[in-house]
């Protein structure tokens, strides 16, 4: 019993290892195509890398460059060398045809092309150019979703910060309420002025409400982006809504924008490769030349066989490709006019708003922050003493919120500004 009893053991412990070893594996393969996990407090830096490694929509961006660069490579390869091998004159029907090698006409010819005008190294520099637009053109996706990004990112900074203050005027509103409730119960006042400032209590709590709703909601917008696929995933930003103070130059953004946009950079590509088009597609009209050199075997004589192919340009001298080309030619550089003035106006309009918002930004600081705050603890301070009724505290009390949501929402739309402003010039701000 004793050996059976060790055999049945060791049996199920095998049995148990080998489980254990199926679970892991598993585990391990569901895990391989998971995204990386966001933090739990993210930067923007970050969110950045975060977005470039898992977004899909830049995935799918890059494989345009991956189409480009098979374009490049079969632009660079040399035609195949061709080889023609023909048999005549064997008298097949004949009642002695004889032997088979040396009672026929047996031809084996190689063949080369050989491309005129230059044409593979233009048809190179076409692909090479097509390679540098595409690229460009992926950066200029990146430059969009950057922006994005900025935006929802920020979006979670605003959200923070509405809901932390719906959060700290609710608590201060419930210790005035405990002090209120402590004199109704000693009958200092009345029922009905207590029961409204219980009902003025649904709305900070509404408030608060919102504000956790819209900073879920910004959350899930920006793990979207990041590629996340649990868009309910807590976690905080570490970047602050704080006054900017943006000094800048119109002239030298206006040249940062020239020299680093890459739509505009994708653009000159663009242009670069239909003049190189058109270089090509005049080396069309060209013809190839394809020499042979072989074998001849004329009923048992051993020959040489040479010869070489030129078609004739009588007629097709690629007329309409020449004229289809320098038309994209034209076309595509009066685009590049376009988007010139289109980028200038960007930065300017960009950097008009960041103007506008930083005023109202410096405005609301200097002002009607300061002037709010004074009015509620006035309000605040007479209210406890029984100077001023309760719909006076309310409204001094309502104007105060308002006033630290306007300025919340000013910071925002100021950070936004900037966003827009860094993505008119095609990067940071110098």
């Amino acid at each position: 019993m004793g050996k059976l009893e060790r055999e049945l053991h060791m049996r199920v412990g095998f049995r148990l290892v080998s489980q254990l070893l199926l679970l892991v594996l598993l585990i391990s393969h569901l895990g391989a195509g998971q995204t990386e996990p966001v933090p739990k407090l993210i930067d923007l830096k970050t969110a950045t890398g975060l977005m470039i490694a898992n977004n899909p929509t830049l995935q799918r961006e890059k494989g345009t460059i991956d189409v480009a660069r098979g374009d490049l490579v079969a632009a660079r390869q040399l035609p195949n060398p061709s080889i023609d091998v023909s048999s005549e004159s064997y008298p097949v029907f004949g009642s002695h045809p004889g032997p088979f090698f040396n009672r026929q006409e047996l031809i084996i010819r190689a063949g080369q092309t050989i491309e005129t005008a230059g044409k593979r190294g233009k048809r190179t520099v076409f692909a090479e150019k097509g390679f540098a637009s595409t690229k460009a053109a992926f950066d200029d996706v990146l430059r969009q979703l950057t922006l994005e990004l900025k935006s929802r990112y920020y979006g979670i900074a605003f959200a923070q910060a509405q809901y932390e203050l719906a959060k700290e005027l609710l608590g201060q509103f419930d210790e005035l309420l405990r002090f209120y409730e402590a004199r109704y119960q000693q009958g200092e006042i009345s029922g009905l002025e207590f029961a409204r400032l219980r009902t003025e209590r649904l709305r900070f709590y509404s408030d608060m409400g919102s504000a956790e709703l819209q900073l879920k909601n910004n959350r899930a917008a920006l793990l979207e982006l990041l590629g996340s696929p649990a868009l309910d995933a807590e976690f905080s930003v570490a970047e602050k809504l704080t006054s900017l103070q943006p000094v800048y130059s119109i002239e030298q953004l206006q040249q940062q924008a020239t020299a680093n946009r890459p739509d505009l950079r994708a653009q000159a590509e663009r242009v670069a490769r239909e003049n190189a088009d058109v270089r090509l597609q005049r080396a069309l009209a060209f013809p190839d030349i394809t020499p042979t050199v072989g074998y001849k075997r004329d009923f048992g004589l051993n020959t040489l066989a040479i010869g070489f192919n030129l078609p004739i340009p009588l007629f097709n001298r690629n007329q309409g490709g020449v004229i289809r080309a320098t038309a994209e030619l034209q076309r595509q550089q009066s685009e590049l006019i376009r988007l010139r003035l289109q980028v200038n106006r960007e930065v300017q309009q960009a950097m008009n708003q960041l103007a506008v918002q930083t005023a109202l930004v410096q405005q609301i600081e200097k002002d009607y922050l300061p002037s709010a705050k004074k009015v509620r603890s006035s309000a605040l301070q007479s209210f406890r003493l029984g100077a001023i009724d309760l719909v006076t505290f309310i409204d001094a009390d309502r104007t105060y919120r308002e006033t630290l949501r306007s300025y919340n929402q000013a910071l925002l739309d100021q950070h936004l500004s900037k966003s827009a402003l860094e993505a008119a010039v095609g990067g940071d701000l110098q």
